[in-house]
C-alpha cells in the first residue's frame, strides 16, 4: 500500500502569517477556520487537522470525516482531545491518529524547570518578595536554607554534587537531563518498567538525550523497592508525566518522607499527581526543603489556598510550556510527521488511547 498524500489541512487555531504560509506550502490545499466553526465541505475533505490541546469540535462524528487521518495537537497532553465523544467509536481510532506536540516544550519546560530549582536552592522568592513586601534590604539569615555557623554566610545551597530524581522521561525530562548534567547534577530516572529506552519521537537538534545514556541508573514505578529507592536519592524530584489512571495520585505524604532531608520537588507535568494537601504535609513536616509548582490539584487553585502563601512554595500558572513562536514550533512538527507520513515513515508522537499518552 502506497503511503497516504495527506494533501488537505483544516486549521482550527489561530498561527502567525509565516506559520500559515509554511503550511500552504506544505499542502495542497488549506482551510483556516482559527474560529473553529468548520463547514461540512472542509470536514468531507480534510486529511490532517491542526488544532490546540481540545483536538476536533464537538459533533464531529466519523461520518463526517471520512479522509482524515491525522489529528496534530499543540498541546503534549492528550486527554482532553481524547475525550471527544468522536474517539468512543472504535472505526474513528482505527482511522485517526491523534499525535501530541510533545518535542516542542524542551524549549521552555526544561529551562524552566531549572530556573525554578535554582530559585529554590538559593531562596530567591523569599528575597523578591520581602525586597518588594517591606521595599529595605533583607538580612542575609533571613534568606538562609542552612544555619549560619555552617559557614556559608547565606546558607543558599549548590547543585553541585546532587542527584535529580526524574519522574518520568520523555521529551522533557531528557532535556532536563542534559541541563543538569553542565551543572555536575546526578540523574536518576524512575519509569513503568525500570529499563532504558531510545527517543524515537519529534527531536529537536540539539535538545535531549535520545539513546537514554544520561542516567545514572533506572528505576521501576511498579516496583515498590525499587521505586523507594529511587525517592531515597532524590535530592531534586521532578516531575513531568501525563494525566493517567497510573499517574492519579501517584505521590502521597509517604512518598516525600522518603526523600533525603532537604529535597525539592518541581512538577510540570499534571496537578493530579498528588493532593495539595499531601504536599502542604510534607513542607509543614519538612520532609521538603520546598516546592515549584506549575500544575496543582485543583487547577486553578481556590482563592486563598494555603499553597499560594507557602513561604516554601513557587507557584506559576501552567505556564512553563509558553514561549514566544510556541504555534510556530507545533506548525514545524506537523509539517515534520506530515511528511515522515508522506515518505512512508511513522508519525511521530501517536498517543495510545489505553495509555492516555
Amino acid at each position: 500500500m502506497s503511503p497516504p498524500k495527506l494533501s488537505t489541512l483544516t486549521v482550527t487555531l489561530e498561527v502567525s502569517p509565516g506559520a500559515l504560509s509554511k503550511l500552504k506550502s506544505a499542502f495542497s490545499k488549506v482551510n483556516y477556520h482559527p474560529d473553529g466553526n468548520v463547514p461540512a465541505s472542509a470536514l468531507s475533505e480534510s486529511e490532517v487537522w491542526f488544532s490546540k490541546w481540545s483536538g476536533i469540535p464537538d459533533g464531529v462524528k466519523v461520518e463526517d470525516v471520512p479522509e482524515l487521518k491525522i489529528v496534530q495537537l499543540t498541546s503534549a497532553g492528550a486527554n482532553a482531545a481524547l475525550k471527544n465523544p468522536l474517539f468512543k467509536d472504535p472505526r474513528a481510532l482505527k482511522q485517526i491518529s491523534i499525535c501530541s506536540a510533545s518535542g516542542i516544550h524542551v524549549l521552555s519546560i526544561p529551562q524552566y524547570i531549572l530556573a525554578q530549582v535554582i530559585n529554590l536552592y538559593m531562596n530567591m522568592h523569599t528575597s523578591i518578595y520581602l525586597c518588594r513586601s517591606r521595599k529595605s534590604w533583607p538580612a542575609k539569615s533571613e534568606l538562609s536554607w542552612d544555619p549560619i555557623e555552617s559557614g556559608s554566610n547565606a546558607g543558599f545551597l549548590s547543585l553541585r554534587g546532587k542527584t535529580a530524581g526524574l519522574l518520568g522521561y520523555g521529551h522533557i525530562g531528557r532535556e532536563t537531563a542534559r541541563l543538569l548534567k553542565a551543572f555536575n547534577v546526578d540523574v536518576i530516572v524512575a519509569n513503568s518498567n525500570g529499563e532504558r529506552r531510545e527517543d524515537d519521537g519529534y527531536i529537536l537538534p540539539g535538545t535531549g538525550d535520545k539513546d537514554g545514556s544520561i542516567p545514572s541508573a533506572y528505576y521501576s514505578t511498579n516496583d515498590k523497592a525499587s521505586f523507594d529507592e529511587f525517592l531515597s536519592r532524590s535530592d531534586i524530584l521532578i516531575a513531568s508525566l501525563p494525566s493517567t489512571p497510573q499517574t492519579h495520585y501517584m505521590l502521597d505524604t509517604e512518598h516525600l518522607k522518603k526523600l533525603p532531608k532537604g529535597s525539592v520537588f518541581v512538577n510540570v507535568g499534571r496537578g493530579d499527581l498528588i493532593r495539595s494537601e499531601d504536599l502542604i504535609t510534607a513542607l509543614d513536616d519538612h520532609a521538603l526543603l520546598g516546592a515549584a509548582l506549575d500544575v496543582t490539584d485543583p487547577e486553578p487553585l481556590p482563592k486563598d489556598h494555603p499553597l499560594f502563601s507557602h513561604p516554601r512554595v513557587i507557584i506559576t500558572p501552567h505556564v512553563s510550556g509558553d514561549f514566544v513562536g510556541y504555534f510556530d514550533a507545533a506548525a514545524d512538527l506537523l509539517v515534520a510527521n506530515v511528511e515522515n507520513v508522506r515518505k512512508g515513515g511513522k508519525a511521530y508522537n501517536v498517543v495510545d488511547p489505553k495509555k492516555g499518552y
